[in-house]
């Protein structure tokens, strides 16, 4: 027998039907979605920083930390804080991180967004310093977990300065703000540590007009030092060039480089940028 194609379905069918498509618009939406905010978020601000402790699901809490050297303006309303899960089909977050090696761990695929308000007068000089700390990771010798870093929805890019347990806790240097990941890095550590030297030259190059003679000629001169080291696998003697650039920028006279970031994102925080690449390249060449 032949049924017409516009022949009546049975309520039975149309229910069947409509229940299969409600499913699948939910299941697109929760695949699709590309975020979803904490439930529970409680800072606490001083006058060098602030603390939040952040419950986003009933499974899912981290503690995040934020220290200043010298800041003004360091309170609720300068800045506007966000954590989120994130969707691995959220490309605005997926396509910024450094090739297919580097992905959101399954059991933390959380986004950190510190956004200091740009009509506010918040300001800090020198490095900021974030930490991360979660029960929901945990932290094993040789763990491929970092923390990494956008300004402005750039590229992510490593800032890790130091990892430990309890269970999982990972600290990182800034010189500007806003997104932070934890993700699993399973790039080779030799290349890690070529494109955290790669990084470090160019961004030194590009603020060569910003820094004074004298300061710039000691820090190209160990920068070229270092490339030299990490080309020839000499990541013992890298070390202790890394401490020596470490050092120039430590003790510069504070007119040497500009050193200041503000909310109004008109200033360039040269002597916290180079910073917090040198240190995140001694905690590389460490733990190689």
């Amino acid at each position: 027998m032949i049924v017409s194609a516009n022949r009546t379905m049975p309520k039975k069918s149309r229910s069947l039907h409509l229940f299969g498509a409600l499913i699948f618009c939910v299941a697109a939406l929760m695949f699709s979605a590309p975020s979803q905010s904490a439930t529970q978020v409680d800072v606490t601000y001083t006058n060098d920083g602030f603390t939040a402790q952040v419950q986003l699901t009933s499974l899912i809490e981290l503690e995040v930390a934020v220290r200043f050297e010298d800041a003004i303006g360091v309170s609720a309303e300068n800045f506007d804080l966000n954590f989120q899960l994130v969707s691995p089909l959220n490309t605005g977050v997926v396509n910024r991180l450094p090739g297919t090696l580097v992905t959101l761990p399954t059991d933390f695929p959380v986004l950190i967004s510190i956004q200091p308000k740009t009509d506010r007068g918040f300001s800090f000089a020198g490095v900021a310093e974030i930490e991360v700390y979660t029960k929901n990771l945990h932290y094993v010798p040789g763990s491929p977990l970092r923390l990494f870093h956008s300004s402005n929805g750039e590229q992510f890019k490593d800032i890790t300065v130091t990892t430990g347990a309890g269970s999982y806790r990972a600290r990182g240097n800034m010189g500007t703000f806003s997104d932070f990941l934890i993700v699993a890095d399973l790039r080779s550590p030799t290349a890690v540590i070529s494109q955290k030297v790669s990084t470090l030259a160019d961004y030194l190059q590009a603020q060569s007009t910003t820094i004074d003679s004298p300061t710039y000629n000691l820090l190209a001169a160990a920068m070229s030092t270092l490339q030299s080291q990490v080309s020839n696998g000499n990541y013992a003697g890298a070390q202790s060039t890394v401490n020596s650039f470490i050092s120039i920028l430590e003790t510069a006279d504070g007119a040497a480089m500009p050193s200041i970031w503000r909310s109004s994102r008109d200033l360039e925080n040269v002597s916290g940028t180079l910073l917090a690449q040198a240190r995140s390249l001694r905690y590389s060449l460490r733990i190689l």
